[in-house]
């Protein structure tokens, strides 16, 4: 049977609270309820994972492992010949060639566990939590890492993209699709009024272009060792290094 230690191993994904939003360490039956609306500042700090909150690419540290690479994917996803779903699954299917049996989650989940995190995240995580701002992991990356960094530094809750699974546990083709990798913007409108969060009172950080769409329906975004121009030009700070460290001085100072 599946391992039902993330939603990559959920049936059901129509259900608003039991689909694109899991929540880990809410103390309430709503996570609304998280939300601290007593104090000033902000409610909800929204982070990127890839890049962000741990070195490099999820689905770049599982195609390593089995010796592929997704660039031509990646490619033609840029391109627009491939949207998210197409993309996904045309990764996906790369993990299967060679050895003819499809690979089991906890291949992948034995891959993810080596994700390094960034220096100064338990530090950030820390810093937030005391201050009573909740906070969310929106990423395109895989969700079986997302929720590893939310159990490991307390955050509250991830939105991330999932794998499709078969009754044994063995990884199909296809990906279940929550976060738009090119434009985060609707995902965060929609996060935004499932916490009724207003845009003043959340902030995002991220790393690079694909994180621009979190920072447009922010009050403010953080770009962290940032990769391009776009997240700079779109940031209201920009920390250059990977110390997120400095990133709280920003949110809270």
């Amino acid at each position: 049977m599946p391992t039902p230690t993330h939603r990559s191993a959920r049936g059901d994904v129509t259900s608003l609270a039991d689909g694109w939003l899991q929540v880990l360490s809410t103390h309430h039956a709503d996570p609304k309820a998280d939300v601290d609306r007593a104090k000033p500042g902000l409610e909800l700090v929204l982070l990127d994972m890839d890049g962000t909150l741990v070195e490099g690419s999820s689905w770049e540290m599982v195609h390593e492992a089995f010796g592929t690479t997704n660039q031509a994917n990646w490619e033609r996803y840029q391109r627009g010949e491939l949207d998210d779903a197409g993309f996904m699954r045309s990764d996906i299917a790369l993990w299967h060639v060679g050895d003819g049996e499809r690979k089991h989650v906890r291949e992948i989940e034995e891959v993810l566990a080596r994700a390094k995190l960034m220096p100064g995240a338990h530090e950030l995580a820390q810093g937030l939590r005391e201050r009573g701002i909740a906070t969310c992991v929106l990423s395109g990356g895989i969700d079986i890492l997302a929720r590893r960094v939310c159990e490991e530094l307390g955050l509250d809750m991830y939105v991330a993209n999932g794998l499709r699974l078969l009754g044994t546990g063995h990884v199909s083709h296809e990906g279940l699709v929550f976060v738009e990798i090119r434009d985060k913007s609707r995902v965060t409108r929609d996060l935004l009024a499932r916490l009724r969060v207003p845009r003043e009172r959340a902030a995002a950080v991220g790393n690079s272009m694909y994180d621009v769409g979190m920072f447009r329906e922010c009050a403010y975004g953080i770009a962290v060792n940032p990769s391009d121009f776009a997240v700079r030009h779109h940031a209201r700070h920009v920390v250059e290094g990977k110390d997120l460290r400095e990133v709280l001085g920003h949110l809270v100072g």
